[in-house]
């Protein structure tokens, strides 16, 4: 699984990083780094998700402002969504959401206590 929380991370990166040419890269591409973050820790390091607090609980919260922000702006989602940049970021947050939980999960899965 270390390698599937790599291409995740990369692929994150890799959303980031397309960001330049974006009016609020500041706020996206930091969005991305950080789920890309977690991704990599889950990689590298899956047992700093059971022995940090910091990493777990920065990650959940990570996770849980990205779905705040997915609600935010779900009601965007709807028939010609990809021609609505709002709509396009609550897919954004989805992605970061999942990519985050789905570390957390994984990692305290694999590690035993």
């Amino acid at each position: 699984m270390s390698k599937v929380h790599l291409v995740l991370a990369i692929i994150l990166f890799i959303f980031a990083a397309v960001q330049y040419n974006d009016p609020d890269w500041y706020f996206w591409g930091p969005i991305y780094l950080l789920a890309a973050a977690w991704s990599y820790v889950a990689a590298r390091s899956p047992a700093l998700f059971r022995t940090s607090p910091v990493v777990l609980y920065g990650a959940l919260l990570s996770a849980a402002g990205f779905v705040v922000g997915f609600i935010y702006d779900a009601p965007f989602i709807k028939p010609g969504w990809i021609h609505i940049e709002e709509a396009r970021e609550a897919l954004g947050y989805l992605i970061s959401a999942a990519t985050s939980i789905f570390a957390v999960w994984d990692s305290r899965r694999r590690v035993t206590a």
